[in-house]
């Protein structure tokens, strides 16, 4: 049995296990409850386990769930919640469907077109990955198209044979980033439309497709240097090959056969459901559950029984686990108490700090709780004290938005627990590209984001 037992695995155990212990010695106040104090120091390990990578996902993420019952953070009920919904079952059919599809050619298919067409460069790879992303995005509202974005990554990823290297999380987190970050110039009715209902709740405030888009529009060049950036850095050592050898392998592939057909079929047939949910009004969920229902049924018989069992149901533990933090920290207080921790200090502040403000405490919530979660928290009490003190309540929701779209680890947002589900990224790669992606967006935000602004009239 390998040693795991050295230097360098024993401080990430004793790092892991020493915070939690401080944070439990803090002495518990009406707002620091007993409760609060035990989710944090539950969480904070669990959040260390898994970027530590000290035990198995599967062990963490059953420690995190039973933990909060175990020690009366909250009822049982609450961590197991996140089973009831969609977003859980979407990864399990993902993962599902992903272990049929690689029974085919489809992928390397695919793979080995794009190579083809971008000149065999890495580079055009992410950048081509990055243009499909903001196409699904353009063609809808919210985040159904996500993960069938994020598939496509995937399935380029694993034909040109990464593996779980830093190039697969290049390509993963491109996928996953360009979509949600897109959001900031283009208006999402269920997304951060979530902070103008609640600043409508004490002003008058709204806005509608292109004015949001001519406001936040110069976000689009930190999104791309992002890109450029991750691309860079993310650069497999070994080349790619020559074109020819893109081409050659697609012709050693062959005819179509009638299996990878039959998969086609599904995999279209859930494309088009997920593009078309605006105007059927049912949940993606249902998509993934028939078309994996579908590769099983008579006739079509892509997979059988022994298939099940080559699903990564740790993954799919994982990304349950991780949301349940978000659910257990509401039920907890956490949102409740940071936020009346740091609002009664942004009281009195110009517009340029009270914008930088707004943005960290987006950043600082968003390692407990999801974006969705720190819009509806922060929207309305935000928008008063700017009424309050003549500041803009536009440029506050976009401050949260953007703050809360700035993730370290995966944990922190559904789209990419998901990729990282796929078992094709290391930790310290997803920390790497996030942090970069941080720095940029960030700079961009408080430089050509704010005089753009104050051209536009926002502040």
């Amino acid at each position: 049995m390998k040693n795991h037992w050295n230097s360098a695995y024993m401080k990430k155990w004793i790092i892991s296990v020493a915070l939690p212990v401080l944070i439990l010695l803090i002495p518990t106040t009406e707002s620091f409850t007993p409760v609060l104090r035990m989710y944090l120091a539950i969480t904070l390990w669990s959040i260390m386990a898994f970027a530590f990578e000290l035990l198995n996902n599967m062990a963490t993420s059953l420690l995190l769930l039973f933990g909060y019952g175990l020690t009366g953070v909250c009822s049982l009920s609450v961590p197991l919640s996140v089973f009831s919904t969609e977003s859980v079952w979407i990864t399990l059919c993902a993962l599902a469907l992903v272990t049929l599809i690689q029974k085919t050619h489809i992928l390397e298919r695919l793979a080995y077109t794009l190579s083809d067409k971008v000149g065999g460069s890495y580079v055009g790879i992410v950048y081509a990955v990055a243009v499909f992303s903001l196409l699904a995005r353009l063609l809808l509202q919210g985040a159904l198209a996500g993960v069938a974005a994020l598939a496509v990554a995937y399935g380029i990823s694993s034909a040109l044979g990464y593996g779980k290297s830093k190039a697969s999380a290049g390509i993963l987190l491109t996928s996953a980033f360009v979509y949600l970050d897109s959001n900031y110039f283009l208006y999402s009715p269920d997304y951060i439309a979530v902070a103008y209902n609640g600043a409508n709740e004490v002003t008058s405030i709204s806005t509608n497709y292109m004015n949001f888009f001519l406001d936040n529009a110069v976000h689009i060049i930190p999104l791309v240097l992002s890109v450029a950036a991750t691309a860079w850095i993310c650069k497999p050592e070994e080349k790619m090959g020559e074109v020819s050898f893109f081409k050659e392998k697609l012709k050693e592939l062959g005819k179509w056969e009638a299996a990878e057909k039959r998969m086609l079929c599904i995999l279209l047939a859930l494309t088009v459901y997920l593009f078309t949910s605006r105007w059927h009004g049912l949940g993606m969920v249902y998509g993934f559950v028939a078309a994996l229902a579908l590769a099983f049924v008579p006739g079509m018989e892509l997979g059988d029984k022994s298939d099940l069992g080559k699903i990564n149901w740790g993954a799919w533990l994982f990304v349950g686990a991780c949301m349940s933090i978000g659910v257990v920290g509401a039920k907890a207080g956490f949102g409740t108490f940071i936020s009346g921790l740091a609002l009664p200090y942004m009281k009195g502040m110009t517009n340029i700090p009270f914008m930088a403000v707004s943005y960290l405490l987006a950043v600082v919530l968003n390692f407990i709780m999801t974006p969705a979660a720190i819009l509806s928290l922060l929207g309305a009490p935000l928008a008063q004290i700017c009424v309050d003190y003549g500041l803009s309540v536009q440029a506050a929701i976009h401050m949260i938005y953007q703050g809360g779209s700035q993730l370290i680890f995966c944990y922190e947002a559904s789209l990419y627990m998901i990729a990282f589900s796929f078992g094709m990224m290391k930790n310290k790669d997803v920390v790497k590209v996030m942090s970069l992606k941080f720095v940029i967006q960030t700079i961009g935000t408080f430089t050509i984001g704010l005089v753009w602004w104050h051209l536009r009239g926002i502040i």
